[in-house]
């Protein structure tokens, strides 16, 4: 059955109902089939509760009527600069417009599917004991039907916090830390001199201890930045430009100003 559409209960699938939201529903594809794994929170695990006995098309409702997965997803819509004509943006696309679709690729037990809200349900991808190398084939498989050039893929995943995994690892280290410290004593009140392997461990560990604080510090700096650039998208600066460049032109400094500018565009490198 691989590559093929099917109807498996043990896959949750909804039909994607709305424009423009194949984003948000490929990464809900992801973690409400993973959720032995995954803690979902209140919100998705209430969601996929209700809408787990509904048909594909009845869980795309839901999923469109649920006010907090509503809200999340409008909290990152980029606004709108100008009016656009709302006969414009209804108008059925064309050869020369482009669209682009995500889609999710998940492992469920033991064989590879591929969640498309815009498909009537799951494809199976036959079985994966080694998924990533059974997607990857696929996946270049269906950039193949592409045009030779195409390059505008983008291919994400969906991995847990390295925070976590980092701090844990540091739990590990401190525990190993302990035990060779009072082992280390003992040598000692034993009046051992042969202590030397066990300080070098101790002197490994603790050099891996840092090692892993300055890799959480990258990672908290990381989401910082997640964060601001977050906080910028759902900024409309338009206004803030056409003010500037209208005060430029005012003072007669526009024109010079978007020359300048022109200039070091094409002396990039």
């Amino acid at each position: 059955n691989s590559g093929v559409v099917v109807d498996n209960s043990d896959v949750f699938f909804a039909q994607q109902i709305i424009q423009n939201a194949c984003a948000t529903q490929a990464i809900l594809s992801i973690l409400l089939n993973r959720e032995s794994e995954i803690e979902l929170g209140e919100t998705l695990t209430n969601f996929r509760s209700f809408a787990s006995d509904l048909p594909p098309d009845m869980r795309g409702l839901a999923l469109t009527n649920c006010d907090q997965i509503r809200e999340v997803h409008n909290s990152f819509v980029r606004p709108e600069s100008f009016i656009t004509d709302p006969d414009e943006d209804r108008r059925p696309a064309g050869e020369d417009d482009d669209l682009f679709h995500f889609i999710s690729y998940v492992p469920i037990n033991g064989r590879l599917y591929e969640l498309d809200g815009l498909k009537r349900g799951p494809i199976d991808h036959g079985e994966s004991a080694d998924w990533l190398e059974r997607v990857g084939a696929v996946i270049q498989e269906r950039m193949g039907e592409y045009k030779e050039g195409e390059i505008r893929f983008n291919l994400m995943a969906v991995i847990g916090d390295r925070r976590k995994m980092l701090s844990e690892r540091i739990t590990s280290v401190d525990n190993d830390i302990s035990r060779l410290m009072a082992e280390l004593e003992k040598l000692r009140l034993g009046e051992s001199s042969d202590t030397g392997d066990v300080e070098s461990r101790i002197a490994g560990l603790n050099s891996e201890r840092a090692e892993l604080e300055h890799l959480v510090e990258l990672e908290n700096g990381k989401f910082a930045r997640y964060r601001f650039d977050n906080s910028l998208r759902k900024l409309n600066f338009i206004p803030f430009v056409y003010q500037l460049a209208r005060a430029m032109a005012q003072k007669g400094v526009l024109e010079s100003a978007v020359e300048k500018a022109k200039e070091k565009a094409k002396n990039r490198p």
